[in-house]
């Protein structure tokens, strides 16, 4: 039986898979995008690594930019449509009595700001980020709750969510529109987060 249900962030609870990359354009000047284009085709790190880049090339404060890039993103976010269902599906596990965490791969202090800023207090049990990768972020989770991974269901749109989920033996439940949908093989993905509920009651095989 599934105690803790644990949603990536981006594209699985709000639809704002392409606003990081858009923000990395909002904040820089145009006359320079196709320099940006390039950092983003072949990045050199996270976004510090990326204005420290960026800015090296013409002259700006990478710190800047990055601050600049971090708030235009949380505001943006903050104004972004949930996936359809996520407002149910939350209420219903937290009626449940059911765990709650995120697990994302967004740096984890502007993803706690953010989720402090969307969510109420409480909502969730726990939120972690990176610089931590989604296995241990998942163990970390099983050592906070004292679970065993059969009672733990991943849900998230990308393969790095399918891949940790696998990695540890839960149970995963996969979404459109992020890169689990570019490929055919990754079998049926759910549109609206209350279609999970069956899953609930499901022990991973």
């Amino acid at each position: 039986m599934i105690r803790c249900v644990v949603f990536d962030f981006d594209g699985t609870l709000v639809m704002s898979n392409g606003i990081k990359r858009q923000g990395f354009y909002a904040v820089t000047d145009p006359a320079h995008a196709e320099t940006m284009t390039a950092l983003l085709a072949d990045p050199p790190g996270d976004r510090y690594a990326i204005f420290a880049a960026f800015g090296a090339r013409f002259g700006l404060d990478a710190g800047e930019l990055a601050d600049a890039y971090g708030q235009w993103c949380e505001d943006t976010i903050l104004a972004a449509p949930e996936r359809s269902g996520a407002s149910e599906i939350l209420a219903r596990l937290k009626r449940d009595g059911l765990k709650i965490w995120i697990n994302s791969a967004t740096p984890e202090a502007p993803l706690r700001a953010l989720v402090k800023r969307r969510y109420p207090s409480g909502s969730f049990d726990g939120v972690l980020g990176g610089h931590a990768r989604k296995v241990p972020n998942l163990h970390a989770v099983l050592a906070a709750e004292g679970l065993s991974p059969t009672e733990i269901l991943m849900v998230g749109d990308g393969f790095d969510d399918r891949d940790a989920a696998r990695e540890i033996g839960c149970a995963f439940a996969g979404l459109d529109r992020g890169t689990l949908a570019a490929r055919p093989d990754c079998g049926p993905l759910f549109v609206d987060l209350r279609e999970i509920e069956p899953l609930l009651s499901e022990v991973p095989a």
